[in-house]
């Protein structure tokens, strides 16, 4: 029963009261809540901090139970171009995935000691094990154990540095080899300047890399330094002859590769090989220079390029005097060209690409294909065994880029191979039954084959190869 003089107005009022301050205690501690479990999730995710310039006021926030965002683009969590949130957590990092190359990431600050080919990683870092360490051969043949033994074994790891910084960078390393098979005129672009061309492009690093080289060569630095400063600003650093570390805000260590002389755009933001043939057209032939070698007087005829093997390792051209006889009778103007490894780049391409017509036997001296004009004739002498290598290595690449592609398919009789073993031999009646999966015997038509050519089939085949040269001449000047 209610005591006298205490409305029942009153009395919800009061009972209103009550929860009113219920509810407000239990919106305070839900608050305080929230605060802690944000504070918790900063300090759990430290891949998420992108910086803290205490000095730099937002250009304006809200408040929302204690916890300011800031509305400034600089302030919010950026997302790296190259992993996930949680990879970035890893000091080291593999694209593992491709049959040709593997990619390996330092995603952080990494010190190089050269003295023991060690990249150790120097940030805060999320690691199981602590220790972690990998040994890795930066050149983009993984399978190729002959060629992975002429390369430089590196170390990635995640054990702490025994020594400070010597030189400190501020733009991050790409490492990769120049061992492996770079002797090789195809194998210093396919694996080498090709590969960086990838490398760069797949993930945008638009020059501002450090090109760190082991295995280094001065005469491939010599020989490709103009276009090896397409790729960086920087200078390039010579692993083999450092004596003091290297610290750089993170590491690329290996190199990618599509293919034979190919280049993937769903893989490099749309880059393909023309846009590689570009940047060489672009570095070596100055706009409107590239008929300056050509006779431009009235009546001149298209001139070809014979690119000549004299190595003494097989598919040469036996009769060299009558094959330069039959060029100049069909009316062209012969020019024979022996690759040499110090060999001006320029000069050779300026050659090549100032000419109508390259012809060469089947070779790594193909890959100059790389130094045409659009619309240039490429023709290639394909020995017996080779068919599957020309058009994959040359043929495919060739029409890429929009050459004529001509080949000649010798014989039997054209062959040295008909003399050693007998024109019905299994060597020369089905190469593929006789090279059966085993490469070394696939040597028998690449280091012991040269060819005898059939002048009159070859002089057949010139005049085809002339007509067509002649008019990218009248064309193209």
């Amino acid at each position: 029963m209610l005591k006298k003089g205490i409305s029942k107005t009153t009395i919800v009022f009061l009972v209103l009261m009550v929860f009113f301050f219920i509810s407000q205690v239990n919106l305070s501690l839900l608050s305080r809540s929230n605060v802690s479990e944000a504070s918790s999730i900063s300090k759990s995710r430290p891949g998420l901090i992108v910086s803290e310039k205490r000095e730099e006021k937002p250009a304006s926030s809200s408040i929302h139970s204690g916890i300011v965002i800031n509305k400034t683009r600089e302030d919010r969590p950026a997302r790296s171009p190259l992993h996930s949130i949680s990879e970035v957590k890893r000091p080291i990092t593999c694209d593992c995935s491709h049959n040709d190359y593997d990619l390996w990431f330092i995603n952080g600050p990494a010190l190089l000691d050269p003295s023991t080919s060690t990249f150790f990683t120097t940030g805060p870092t999320i690691s199981t094990p602590p220790d972690f360490a990998v040994k890795f051969r930066p050149y983009p043949r993984k399978t190729d154990e002959r060629a992975k033994s002429k390369v430089n074994e590196l170390t990635l790891t995640s054990a702490p540095p025994r020594s400070s910084c010597g030189i400190t960078h501020s733009s991050p390393a790409i490492v990769f080899s120049t061992g492996g098979y770079t002797g090789n005129f195809y194998h210093q672009f396919n694996d080498g300047l090709l590969a960086l061309y990838i490398t760069v492009n797949s993930l945008s690093l638009n020059r501002d890399v450090i090109l760190t080289v082991t295995n280094w060569s001065d005469w491939w630095a010599q020989k490709y330094a103009h276009l090896l400063h397409r790729f960086t600003k920087h200078p390039i650093i010579n692993m083999d002859n450092q004596t003091r570390t290297h610290c750089f805000p993170s590491a690329i260590v290996g190199l990618m590769t599509h293919g034979p002389l190919s280049v993937d755009p769903t893989q490099t933001k749309q880059k393909t090989l023309l846009d590689f043939h570009a940047l060489l057209e672009s570095t070596y032939s100055p706009p409107g220079k590239h008929v300056s070698t050509l006779d431009k007087s009235k009546g001149a005829r298209p001139q070809l390029v014979l690119v000549n093997r004299k190595n003494g390792v097989g598919r040469e051209i036996l009769n060299l005097k009558e094959a330069l006889k039959a060029i100049e009778e069909v009316g062209f103007k012969a020019i024979v060209f022996e690759p040499k490894r110090n060999g001006a780049v320029g000069d050779t391409y300026r050659l090549l690409h100032g000419s109508h017509a390259m012809l060469a036997v089947h070779g790594a001296a193909m890959t100059h294909l790389l130094f045409l004009r659009v619309g240039m004739v490429l023709g290639e002498i394909v020995p017996i065994g080779t068919d599957w290598l020309a058009k994959t290595f040359y043929e495919k690449p060739a029409r890429v880029l929009g050459l004529e592609y001509m080949k000649y398919k010798i014989e039997v009789n054209e062959s040295s191979l008909a003399e050693e073993y007998g024109a019905n031999d299994l060597v020369l009646r089905n190469p593929p039954a006789f090279v059966n999966g085993d490469w070394p015997k696939a040597k028998v038509y690449m280091k012991t084959q040269n060819v005898k050519l059939d002048m009159v089939r070859f002089r057949k085949y010139l005049k085809e190869v002339f007509v067509k040269a002649k008019r990218f001449m009248d064309k193209e000047g």
